[in-house]
């Protein structure tokens, strides 16, 4: 599976958090840092596998975090918020 963001969400950095506004649902989302990594590699050019090497060799992060997790738990996310074609 290669995660692809739905068309129509607008995006805005503020601090270090981002905000993704879903104009078809009117809603707002808050990011941190690691989701908002996560949701720029949503681009159906990337796959999972790809999303969690490219998690780990970017953020620093202990050997026993959970990082194929985290990325699961955030692309759950995005899914139930119909942030990512399905």
């Amino acid at each position: 599976m290669m995660p692809i963001r739905k068309q129509g969400i607008f995006v805005q950095d503020i601090g270090r958090e981002t905000l993704l506004y879903s104009a078809r649902e009117r809603v707002f989302h808050v990011l941190n840092a690691t989701a908002k990594f996560i949701w720029e590699l949503c681009d159906g050019e990337h796959s999972i596998e790809d999303i969690e090497q490219a998690v780990r060799d970017n953020f620093s992060m202990t050997r026993e975090y959970d990082i194929a997790g985290d990325v699961q738990r955030t692309l759950k996310f995005f899914i139930s918020k119909g942030l990512l074609e399905n």
